[in-house]
Order: structure tokens, then sequence, then C-alpha cells
């Protein structure tokens, strides 16, 4: 059957395409995933060294193509230790707040979330949290910036002509609720600064609503599903090597990120220390993306940067620019007894 489809939907899908085609998932993306730890797994929620952790991460990308989008993402989280002075078993809560927007339509999306997280020692030196993140979003798209084919007349965009479209098929707004878990293994070295950390996360397991047609069949979040190891070996007193690997799949996206980087100390001094990082990661979709990064470790304080070298297809459009990613973390220690230590750094 010969069906005509309405312009303006055409535009729409267009639009999604684009603004989301430089993920290969349909979620939030950051280069420096082992810096957005809620953004990657509820389980790594209450896995850093501190009472307190305040994390927050922002990303800039194709501003030239023009398809721009810009991400930011802001945690908070704290422990709650079961016992006094005993610091290697502990609930964390907190709270998370996403801001993302994306295309020449402007498709918004905030979700607030409420990160929960048990953390529990296996051994010695090895550690094992289980997280949840219950999520309220919504969801919306500027409708004063659209185009209508009945608004070419004689082969010329005339703004004033008469659209033809009453806009009684969607809805440009839409609100949901979310849910996430995951699962992670920390082996934390005693007495040097070695450790690594080894899990997964599901997210959106309800498979939340999202659909701006009111006359259109179900549509549904997909699941996803990421798997990552993140270690650092110490070298010597004063260097460190890095490593991480991510792997994520949603619906018919699949995202591969894997990178190495050094660590220099500087200052070893306690309270005044100091570290440069510097590395680079490969994304792969097909020989995606080049991604060099750039860290300051000061007393309690990480400064990371990254900038994304785009080797893809779309380097025609791109002129190998992606765009440049911030992440700053802040970690809190409260005064505790100096016999027991928190095991975690």
């Amino acid at each position: 059957m010969n069906r005509k489809i309405p312009f303006y939907r055409v535009l729409w899908v267009l639009a999604l395409l684009m603004s989301g085609a430089g993920m290969r998932a349909q979620d939030i993306h950051f280069s420096q995933f082992y810096n957005a730890p809620l953004n990657l797994n509820p389980g790594l929620n209450g896995i850093f060294g501190g009472d307190t952790r305040f994390v927050g991460n922002y990303r800039s990308q194709w501003r030239g193509v023009p398809v721009p989008y810009t991400t930011f993402v802001g945690t908070v989280e704290n422990k709650f230790y079961y016992r006094a002075h005993r610091y290697d078993r502990y609930f964390t809560g907190g709270l998370s707040l996403s801001h993302d927007r994306q295309g020449a339509l402007e498709l918004t999306s905030l979700v607030i979330g409420i990160p929960l997280a048990l953390t529990q020692p296996l051994a010695k030196n090895h550690f094992l949290s289980v997280g949840v993140t219950p999520a309220f979003g919504q969801r919306s798209f500027n409708t004063t910036r659209w185009t209508f084919d009945a608004q070419f007349v004689d082969c010329i965009f005339d703004p004033g002509a008469v659209t033809r479209e009453d806009g009684t098929l969607f809805s440009d707004n839409l609100a949901y609720f979310d849910l996430s878990a995951g699962l992670n293994y920390r082996f934390q070295a005693r007495q040097k600064r070695t450790r690594f950390d080894v899990g997964g996360g599901i997210h959106h397991i309800n498979r939340p609503r999202h659909n701006f047609w009111n006359n259109a069949s179900d549509v549904r979040l997909a699941e996803r599903r990421a798997l990552y190891g993140i270690g650092l070996v110490q070298v010597s007193e004063s260097f460190d090597v890095l490593g991480q690997a991510f792997y994520q799949r949603q619906g018919a996206y699949r995202e591969l990120v894997y990178g190495l980087a050094g660590r220099l100390l500087v200052n070893d001094k306690p309270y005044e220390e100091l570290a440069l990082q510097l590395g680079v990661s490969f994304r792969h979709r097909y020989t995606d993306a080049m991604i060099w990064t750039a860290e300051v470790h000061w007393k309690t304080w990480t400064l990371g940067f990254s900038y994304d070298l785009n080797l893809s297809d779309f380097v025609a459009a791109t002129n190998n620019r992606g765009g440049p990613e911030v992440a700053l973390i802040y970690r809190l220690y409260k005064i505790k007894p100096v016999q027991r230590p928190c095991p975690i750094d």
C-alpha cells in the first residue's frame, strides 16, 4: 500500500539520527568513562578513597557540523559505615543529575537519580559492591526550529508559509521512571597504590517508554549492558601505569574503548600530593576515534581533560575534530582513628 509519510516525521527522524551518529550507544557517552563512574555502573557507587565524592563531567561535540550535542553529569556520593571505626563495609547513598542536549531540534534529556550501593569485603584486600539507581527522567525537543515541505514554495523556503501541520499526532515532552543496577569487584593492594576494578552494569532494566508519537506503537528504551576493567599498577615509588577497557551494547549499537596512561608522582608529601598523567585511548566502531587524555591529581582533587580525534567516515564533515571533555572530582575525608584507615583508595 502506498502511504504518504508526513514530512515533519522524516525531519524528526533525521535530526535524531544526526544528533546520535557519533555514539555507539543511545545513552550519554563519555570518553573518560572511568571518571564518570555512576554513568558506567551503579556498582561503582562508593568505590573511592574518602567518605564523600563529588563528580562533574562535561562534554561538547560536533559544533561545526552543525548537529552539536552538549552533556553535563553531576553526582555526589556519601558513605555510611555499619560500625564505628570499621571502614571496610558500608552503605553508600547519593544523588545524580544529568542533562543532555542534541541536534538541531535540541532534543533534551534531564535525569535525576538516587544511587544506592552496598560494599562488603570478600577477603583481605578484596571487595564486592552491588548498586542500584532508581531515576526519574524527562525528554523534550524544540518545535520552533523545524521546517516543513509546505514552506518550500517554488523550491524557495518561505518561513512565513502555512505549514499545514496541526501537531496533534505527537507530544514534545515525556516523563518516565528508569532503573539501573550493577556489580563491581575491587582489589586494593595494602602497601602499594596498585588496584583494579572489574564489573558490569545493566541500565534501563524496566525499559521505559520513549515515544513522542501519540498514535504509534509503544517505543521502549533498549537496555544498555556495560562491561569494564580498570587498573593501576605501581611500577616505582613515583610512577604508575594505568589501563582501562570498556565494552557496551545497547540494541544494535556497540562500543569498545581501551587505553593506557602513565602517572608521575611529583610530590608525595602527605596532604600536598601532586601527580601528572598522560594517556591515549581508542574507541572502536570501525576505528572511530583516538582520544588524548591528560589529568592532574592534587591533594583530593582530580582534573581530567580529553579530546577526541574523529577517524571515522564522518571525517569529511568533522575535519577530524570530535570534541573536548572535562572531568572534575573532589573527595572529602573525615577524621578517623589512625589505626584503621579506609581500605579503599
